[in-house]
């Protein structure tokens, strides 16, 4: 299974940053499990209510790479402007 997330670098903030709507990349879920796939030809999905380890492992990995996106060096050519 693969969770997907958006984290992209602001040139006017000279930041890293993580995008909260991921609905806005990913319209049909930013899961991909691809035994599902293999099984009904689809694999994307949203974790919700009715899947509570896969929605509690979603909101530990969104949290721990939120909590990391502020220590991404930012690129050399911005380090000093």
């Amino acid at each position: 299974m693969q969770f997907h997330y958006v984290v992209f670098y602001d040139t006017d903030r000279k930041k890293w940053s993580m995008e909260y709507d991921v609905e806005a990349y990913f319209s049909d879920g930013h899961v991909f499990d691809g035994k599902m796939a293999d099984e009904t030809g689809y694999g994307w999905f949203w974790p919700g209510d009715d899947m509570p380890e896969e929605s509690a492992l979603d909101d530990t990995l969104r949290n721990t790479l939120y909590s990391l996106v502020d220590i991404i060096p930012i690129p050399k050519e911005h380090e000093n402007v």
